[in-house]
């Protein structure tokens, strides 16, 4: 009789997990895995909106400096129209003091056009800034360097038309003659791999 309930005993304590008592496991973990996951993932992609802030600065920063240049290397000191041959000024009021003065840069030398340094602190008008490409390290305006390991800075400009046709891309006038009208593109590449684009107009007034 004693080796009976000896025997019923040592069944009773062998057996496994009821199948409640899996499902509640299961439960239990996946509660704990929905908590987890979204906090080990915010973890993981914290820097990211400082990445991309650096990189929108970066962006901003240089149209900012773009944009506060002449037009041309042979705009007036004060601004005025010269001669591409778009202006309204320029075919039907060729006399008046605001008519165009010089000729425009042709498109086949859009960059820079400085004398030797050509260094961005010499910079004087929109289109020296043309194929400017940076990655890694960078310099403001005033040669100042800072190194920014996984950025790409890059800078296009071209002539687009600026009479009857809408500006887009659509009118790129990139291997044409000079018009009234350039597109600024500054294009910056995170470490993220992601790309923003600033554009901008400037125009022959």
């Amino acid at each position: 009789m004693e080796a009976e309930i000896f025997t019923k005993k040592t069944s009773h304590h062998s057996r496994g997990f009821t199948l409640i008592e899996i499902v509640i496991t299961i439960v239990i973990l996946g509660t704990v895995a929905g908590i987890l996951v979204p906090f080990f993932s915010a973890i993981t992609h914290s820097p990211d909106p400082v990445i991309r802030e650096r990189a929108i600065s970066l962006g901003q920063a240089m149209m900012d400096e773009i944009m506060a240049k002449r037009w041309d290397e042979n705009s007036p000191m004060g601004g005025g129209p010269i001669c591409t041959g778009e202006s309204p000024n320029q075919v039907t009021r060729p006399t008046l003091i605001d008519a165009c003065v010089t000729t425009a840069t042709p498109t086949a030398n859009l960059g820079p056009n400085e004398t030797i340094p050509e260094i961005r602190i010499n910079f004087d008008d929109v289109d020296d800034y043309n194929g400017i490409d940076e990655t890694d390290n960078f310099t403001d305006q005033n040669g100042a360097a800072s190194n920014l390991p996984g950025y790409r800075r890059q800078v296009a400009v071209r002539y687009i038309a600026s009479t009857t046709n809408t500006i887009d891309q659509t009118t790129d006038n990139a291997g044409g003659n000079t018009t009234d009208t350039k597109l600024v593109v500054v294009t910056i590449t995170s470490p993220l791999s992601e790309i923003f684009r600033f554009v901008a107009v400037s125009c022959n007034i």
